[in-house]
Order: structure tokens, then C-alpha cells, then sequence
């Protein structure tokens, strides 16, 4: 995927509230600067994620992030690669130790703008900047053997759809991005359920 595809796929992206409303207009202008997919740009970047659901849609895989000590979804840096599907795809795989994931979607199913705040990496200050995320749907056994990465996370879990909230500490996703992602996936699989009854 290049990055006329994203910005297509972005155009088509229908907001699930007025927070993916604004940030589809921010992600479409930032789509015209050069290195937008780089760390080099300290302004901001795109990064990607995923939220991954177990085989019957009951549980949804976190990991336990070592900077933000709170367990949260899985992804990472684009790092100048423009296919932000391919690079969920390779952090859930890195982050997790899962060897088989299954896309549920091609398309982002949550886009939104995190503030990063500063903070020290590998001895080496990172000032606060932007992250333009793109978020996928996975699926994957929950019986699958996990791996922690070991630089990044402390510990990887599956938690319960309907509760996994109490586990994260980070008060701003849990409100904003985590209750979204609830939703989007019970919209998805409304509609997914409805298209097979056509």
C-alpha cells in the first residue's frame, strides 16, 4: 500500500464521532509533507496500530507498554514505510511473539491524534510531538503462544472485551480511544452480520 492508497482510504473513512471527524481533515493535510512517515519530522508522524480480538470476539489482546506503564494496544512507528497495514501487521507479529493474524479489515477502523509526551528512550531524549495513528482489526487464537518484546512491553495479556478498561491506566485512551474501539467493533460486526443476511 502507498500512500495515495491512505489517502484514499481516508477520504472514504466514514468518522465514528467528531474526534475522527477533526483528525480525518488533520491526517489528509499532513499526507502532503515529504517525511510525514518519519521520525526526522518532530512535529508529528503516522504511526500504526492494531486492536486484536481473540477467535469469538470476547477478548481483545493488550500489552503491558514499559514507558506509559499502563497495558495498551500494540503498534509502532511507520518509520518512512507508507503501507500502515503492513506496519501494524509487523508490530503485532514483533510485540506479541503471535505468528498467526488474521486482518479483519484492510481499511483503518479508528484514526486519531495522540500527544506524546517527552520523554528519555535508549538514553536519548524524545521531545513531545504528535502521533497520526491509523488503527486496524485483527483477529488471533488466544491460545497462541505470547512473547514479550522485551525494550517496549512487560507483558502481554487477553482481557475481556467488557473489562479490560480497569487495566489501563492511561485515562485519555481508556475515554477516548479504547470506549471508540468498543464500538467500532460492534459496528463492524452489526454490519458484517447484516451484509451475510443479503
Amino acid at each position: 500500500m502507498k500512500r495515495t492508497d491512505l489517502i484514499q482510504q481516508l477520504k472514504e473513512f466514514i468518522p465514528f464521532n467528531e474526534q475522527e471527524e477533526k483528525d480525518k481533515q488533520v491526517f489528509l493535510r499532513q499526507l502532503s509533507i515529504d517525511n510525514i512517515f518519519k521520525r526526522e519530522n518532530e512535529v508529528g508522524h503516522f504511526t500504526a496500530s492494531c486492536w486484536i480480538v481473540n477467535q469469538d470476539y470476547t477478548k481483545v489482546l493488550l500489552a503491558y507498554h514499559n514507558i506509559y506503564q499502563s497495558y495498551a494496544w500494540l503498534g509502532g512507528h511507520c518509520d518512512g514505510d507508507e503501507d500502515c497495514l503492513g506496519v501494524a501487521l509487523k508490530e503485532a507479529r514483533e510485540e506479541s511473539g503471535l505468528e498467526n493474524i488474521k486482518v479483519l479489515s484492510q481499511e483503518p477502523i479508528s484514526i486519531e491524534t495522540l500527544v506524546v509526551n517527552g520523554h528519555e528512550k535508549k538514553g536519548k531524549y524524545i521531545p513531545s510531538h504528535l502521533h497520526f495513528n491509523v488503527t486496524y482489526l485483527f483477529q488471533a487464537n488466544d491460545q497462541e503462544r505470547l512473547h514479550i518484546k522485551e525494550d517496549e512491553n512487560s507483558a502481554l495479556a487477553w482481557f475481556d472485551c467488557a473489562t479490560f478498561m480497569s487495566e489501563v491506566n492511561e485515562i485519555w485512551m481508556k475515554e477516548r480511544i479504547y470506549q471508540k474501539l468498543n464500538g467500532r467493533i460492534i459496528q463492524y460486526f452489526d454490519e458484517k452480520w447484516r451484509g451475510n443476511l443479503r
